[in-house]
């Protein structure tokens, strides 16, 4: 996040066109204001994501757990769009780093066999770009400056995603 805020601002000085420079720098201004908001809300999105993913699916009697009732709903198209916009996002990020993950897919499958039917990859790209999502939707309300927080902060994890997969493994 915080390579995105400088990153933020090389971009609109070297942007000619006058209102991507203003989405550009409002986008930095709010990200650098609420920088401390930004990585809260990552880490407890991302906390929740991989607790979801890690947990067994299945009860010890082997048969499927208990549904709560307020689990059965439906959703609405926001969460549809959020969800699509995060396997988007998750794809772009995910374009440079396929061998780290493929290797990590591995790595954590042996270490969580014991924990269901077919143990996933909690850290994937798509559960980081979910986790991104929901926390520039607290950073900023404007379209202009989630675009460009999105797109920005994409690159970056991009940029470090392979050597952090790398480092894990």
């Amino acid at each position: 996040a915080e390579r995105t805020v400088d990153s933020l601002g090389v971009s609109a000085l070297a942007s000619a066109n006058v209102f991507q420079r203003d989405a550009l720098l409002g986008a930095q201004f709010e990200l650098n204001r609420k920088l401390a908001l930004f990585c809260n809300g990552f880490d407890e999105t991302l906390d929740r994501r991989v607790e979801r993913e890690v947990l067994p699916r299945h009860s010890a009697q082997g048969g499927l757990e208990a549904t709560r009732w307020d689990a059965l709903s439906l959703v609405d198209n926001q969460e549809v769009e959020l969800q699509v916009s995060a396997e988007r996002l998750g794809l772009q990020i995910a374009q440079d780093c396929e061998p780290q993950q493929r290797e990590l897919d591995g790595f954590v499958g042996s270490v969580l066999q014991g924990y269901g039917d077919a143990p996933r990859n909690p850290l994937r790209p798509e559960i980081i770009g979910n986790a991104i999502i929901r926390s520039v939707d607290q950073v900023t309300d404007r379209p202009d400056q989630r675009k460009v927080l999105l797109a920005e902060l994409g690159r970056s994890l991009a940029a470090s995603l392979p050597e952090t997969y790398a480092a894990i493994i």
